[in-house]
């Protein structure tokens, strides 16, 4: 049996004004938030990821806050709180362009002087306000073409100046102490020069699969209308996919995700429940679990991608049941 040394995460939002608009006030319930900290100690989840967004009234930038953004004394008290569970609560702030409209007027500021000092400045102040985490999450997926063409203000970096930017958080999180995480698209969409601007222990990275691994558990495109119509429009139209675990993201995770690992990358890889695929989680522990170096999993995290709400309190169920298992039944 591997290592059991590792990192049992689950992303919970405290903002949600990461896609297409800001919310005036924040859609988070203090309920609910005490469920997952408690539920998290209950099933043996040592970290969570709070998404931070403009859920938090910062000292440095205070106009970014929504209303009934958690203060800094709250920040803190939860920090300690978690802490004293035996959980480690790590900030999250998305700065892909994709995903930043939580940043209110430096949204549209991106790669200038000013925008460069309050990334800077926020990074700062989510280490000391969480008490110094080992590592900031900077979120960085999805900053390309196809995902931002619906956006109000349609902006992606590429070239040299994407590269410079993640350099400029990588940095600036190594410059707290920290070690900066964020999801693995800047590297698995363009490997060769993420090589050349990054060193594998610099980052560390959480692939993103929501679906099967293990082939007798591949979905039928024809097993739900939604994925019917989706599989169906555009260039997919093309593609005759009979599966979903043929959607060439998915394809391209599993040509990737293990070679990768040669050079070195450190990975938490991350399960998800959005997709309904009650085989994710189990099948995602067991792929790295079994085919990965056991060094270069730091450890496992799962998405619910919902709003900290009750009425997504199942969802939020389900993920705990299912890194539960997963946990139990590979790493125990």
């Amino acid at each position: 049996m591997k290592s059991n040394n590792k990192m049992w995460a689950i992303l919970v939002h405290l903002s949600m004004s990461m896609w297409y608009e800001k919310y005036d006030e924040l859609p988070f319930d203090d309920g609910m938030w005490d469920y997952i900290v408690e539920e998290s100690a209950k099933v043996g989840v040592n970290t969570i990821v709070l998404d931070v967004g403009d859920g938090i009234e910062f000292g440095s930038h205070p106009e970014i806050a929504c209303k009934g953004a958690w203060t800094r004394g709250r920040v803190r008290k939860e920090v300690a709180r978690c802490k004293n569970l035996g959980i480690a609560l790590i900030p999250k702030l998305n700065f892909a362009t994709h995903h930043d409209i939580w940043l209110g007027p430096y949204h549209r500021m991106v790669s200038t002087p000013e925008y460069y000092r309050v990334c800077d400045d926020l990074i700062k102040e989510v280490y000391e306000l969480f008490d110094h985490p080992e590592y900031i999450h900077i979120g960085m997926d999805e900053e390309d073409e196809k995902h931002v063409r619906k956006d109000e203000l349609a902006v992606y970096r590429q070239g040299e100046l994407f590269w410079h930017d993640i350099r400029f958080y990588v940095d600036s999180v190594a410059d707290t102490g920290a070690k900066a995480w964020m999801w693995s698209c800047p590297l698995f969409d363009h490997p060769e020069e993420y090589k050349k601007h990054f060193e594998p222990d610099e980052v560390i990275l959480s692939p993103w699969y929501y679906n099967a691994l293990r082939k007798e558990h591949w979905t039928p495109v024809s097993s739900r209308q939604e994925y019917v119509t989706y599989y169906n429009e555009g260039d997919y139209a093309k593609m005759g996919i009979e599966y979903v675990e043929q959607d060439p993201f998915l394809v391209n995770f599993r040509n990737l995700a293990l070679p990768l690992m040669e050079e070195g990358y450190l990975y938490v890889p991350c399960a998800s429940v959005i997709n309904k695929c009650d085989y994710n989680t189990s099948d995602l522990v067991e792929y790295f679990r079994d085919n990965a170096p056991d060094n270069q999993i730091v450890g496992y995290i799962t998405a619910p991608w919902y709003k900290t709400m009750p009425e997504f309190k199942e969802n939020f169920g389900q993920s705990f049941r299912f890194l539960k298992e997963a946990k139990e039944k590979f790493y125990e």
